[in-house]
C-alpha cells in the first residue's frame, strides 16, 4: 500500500518542523511550503490526498489560496485542513465557505495530531470538526515551539559532529544548556536529564565521539517521545489553591473524586464541596461548572458570575464559549484531565485576584521587573506569569542590554540569567553591585548552574536569591514578589512611606 501524500502549507518555521515530524513518524510522504506561491509550484508534480493550510500566510492567504485550488479539477475535491489559532465559530464558517473540510487550532495538540490526521483521510471526521485546545494556552504554545527546536538542533548537532568529531563544544553547550533549563519547567524532564548526561561527557577530559553521538540520538528518541505524548502537569502549580474552597456544579461524585485524588497527591489543602446552585457561589473562591448533560449535550442555564469559574463544556457548544466573560472565566471540553482543570482553577484565581486600584496604588508604584535573558521562551513565560500579578515588565536579551535597561529605567527587581553571550550574569551582577545607583535593586539569578560553587558565587556576587532551572514559574513569581516587598518595607521605613502591600 503506497504511503499517503500530506502537503503542509505554514510559514511558521517550527510549526511547520513540528508538524512534518509527527506525520512523517506516522508513516506519511510530506512536503512543506512556506507561502501560496511556493504550495502552488510543489502542487505541479505533488498530488498530495490531504493539504494542512495554514490561514495566516504571507501575501496571498490561506482562505485565498484555498478558493483557488478549489477552483482546479485536480485539487478539487482534495480534504484541506485549515491550521489557525483563530477558533471563534465566525472563522471556522470563513474556512468552511472558502473550501476547507475542517479546521485544526494551533497550538496543536501533539499528542493527538496524528490520529486525528488519519480520520480526515479516512473521511471519518465531520467537516465543522475543530481539535479542542486553548488558542490563549501559552505553556502550549512554548511546548510545541521547544520540541520542534529540540529536534533541530539535535539534528545539526549529530550532523556537526559526524563531519568534524573534534568541532568546539561551545555552541552545544549553549544548546544543552537551554534543554536543561526549559524541560522540565515545560513539563519533560525526561529531556532535561538527557541533556545533562550529554553535558557531562561532552566536557569531560576525553570525551568519546561514539558516546556523544548515541547519547544525542537518545535525545532525539526522547524529544520524539514527548511530542507524541501529554505532557505530565506540574502538581506543585496547584500550591497556589492553599486554603481555596472551591464549589462543584453539576458534577458527579465520580468526578469529585478525580479532582480530589489530583489534590491530595499534590498535597494541595483544598476545601472541595458540592453545591446545589450556581446561586450558592458567594463562600467559593472559584467554581467547577459541567455544562454537559449525560448526552454530552450543553447544559441550558446561563450563569451571572461572581466569583472566578471553569466550565466543562462539550464540543457542540463551541459557540457558546464567546459568550463567556474572558477575565472571570476558563473552559475545558469532555472529556477532560483533573490535574489540568486544576491548574486552570488555580491560574484563573491568581488573574482574577483583588488588584490594588489605581488610587490606592498609582501606576508609577505598580512593581516593575526587569527580565533578563536570551531565551524568548523562557522570558515569555516569565513575563506572562508576572504579568497576572499586574506587574510591569521589561525586556532585556543579553548583559550590555541589561545594563542599559537599568540606566534608562530603574527596576523593582531583576530576574538575571547567568548565561549570557557578552556579559554573564555574574558580571552584569558584579557592575550593578559597584554602583551607587544601581547596588540595592533586588537580583534573582535564574540559571541551570546548580553545584554548590555557582550558588555560593551567585549569593557572593550580590544576589538576593537563586533559582536552579528547570523552574516553577509560580514559585519563582512569588520570590520576586518577595524581594521587592522586603526592599519597598525598607525604603518606607526610611522615608516614612506606606510600604508595598504583598500580594
Amino acid at each position: 500500500m503506497a504511503a499517503t501524500q500530506i502537503l503542509v502549507v505554514e510559514d511558521h518555521d517550527l510549526q511547520s518542523k513540528l508538524v512534518r515530524y509527527l506525520l512523517e513518524e506516522a508513516g506519511h510522504v510530506v512536503r512543506t511550503a512556506v507561502n501560496a506561491e511556493e504550495a502552488l509550484e510543489i502542487l505541479r508534480s505533488f498530488f498530495p490526498d490531504l493539504i494542512l493550510m495554514d490561514l495566516q500566510l504571507p501575501g496571498m492567504d490561506g482562505l485565498e489560496l484555498t478558493r483557488v485550488l478549489r477552483l482546479d479539477p485536480i485539487h478539487a475535491t482534495t480534504p484541506i485542513i485549515a491550521l489557525t489559532a483563530y477558533t471563534h465559530p465566525s472563522d471556522l464558517q470563513k474556512a468552511r465557505e472558502a473550501g476547507c473540510n475542517g479546521k485544526i487550532s494551533k497550538p496543536i495538540d501533539t499528542a493527538t495530531f496524528a490520529r486525528r490526521i488519519g480520520r480526515f483521510l479516512n473521511h471519518n471526521q465531520d467537516s465543522d470538526a475543530d481539535v479542542p485546545c486553548d488558542s490563549h494556552d501559552l505553556l502550549a504554545e512554548l511546548r510545541n515551539n521547544f520540541l520542534a527546536e529540540g529536534l533541530d538542533q539535535a539534528s545539526r548537532i549529530l550532523k556537526d559532529l559526524k563531519s568534524d568529531p573534534g568541532c568546539s563544544t561551545e555552541l552545544i553547550e549553549r544548546v544543552l544548556h537551554r534543554w536543561a533549563g526549559m524541560a522540565a519547567t515545560l513539563g519533560f524532564p525526561q529531556i532535561s536529564d538527557q541533556s545533562r548526561i550529554i553535558e557531562a561527557l561532552i566536557t569531560s577530559d576525553n570525551p568519546e565521539y561514539r558516546d556523544v553521538e548515541n547519547a544525542i540520538k537518545i535525545a532525539v528518541r526522547r524529544f520524539g517521545s514527548a511530542a507524541r505524548q501529554q505532557p505530565k502537569h506540574p502538581l506543585e502549580l496547584l500550591d497556589g489553591l492553599l486554603g481555596m474552597r472551591i464549589g462543584l456544579v453539576n458534577c458527579s461524585d465520580e468526578e469529585e473524586n478525580r479532582i480530589r485524588s489530583v489534590a491530595r497527591r499534590a498535597s494541595a489543602e483544598i476545601l472541595i464541596e458540592h453545591i446545589t446552585s450556581i446561586e450558592n457561589q458567594s463562600d467559593y473562591n472559584a467554581l467547577i461548572v459541567n455544562q454537559c448533560d449525560s448526552s454530552g449535550r450543553p447544559a441550558p442555564q446561563e450563569p451571572q458570575l461572581s466569583v472566578p469559574a471553569v466550565f466543562i463544556h462539550s464540543r457542540a457548544s463551541l459557540p457558546s464559549l464567546s459568550k463567556l466573560p474572558a477575565r472571570a472565566c476558563d473552559f475545558l471540553f469532555a472529556p477532560w484531565d483533573a490535574e489540568e482543570l486544576l491548574i486552570r482553577v488555580c491560574r484563573l484565581i491568581a488573574k482574577t485576584a483583588p488588584r490594588h486600584s489605581a488610587a490606592a496604588e498609582p501606576d508609577s508604584k505598580r512593581p516593575r521587573v526587569l527580565i533578563a535573558d536570551d531565551d524568548p521562551d523562557l522570558i515569555a513565560l516569565v513575563a506572562e506569569t508576572l504579568r497576572q500579578l499586574d506587574m510591569h515588565c521589561d525586556i532585556a536579551r543579553s548583559g550590555e542590554q541589561t545594563l542599559e535597561a537599568v540606566h534608562r529605567c530603574l527596576p523593582d527587581a531583576i530576574v538575571l540569567d547567568v548565561n549570557m553571550l557578552d556579559l554573564d550574569g555574574f558580571e552584569v551582577l558584579k557592575r550593578l553591585r559597584g554602583n551607587l545607583n544601581t547596588r540595592r535593586i533586588p537580583v534573582l539569578l535564574l540559571t541551570a548552574r546548580g553545584h554548590q560553587e555557582d550558588i555560593t558565587r551567585g549569593f557572593g556576587s550580590g544576589a538576593d536569591d537563586y533559582v536552579v532551572k528547570p523552574f516553577q514559574p509560580l514559585d519563582l513569581v512569588k520570590r520576586v514578589d518577595k524581594m521587592i516587598s522586603v526592599h519597598r518595607q525598607a525604603l518606607a521605613s526610611a522615608s516614612g512611606e506606606l510600604p508595598y502591600q504583598k500580594r
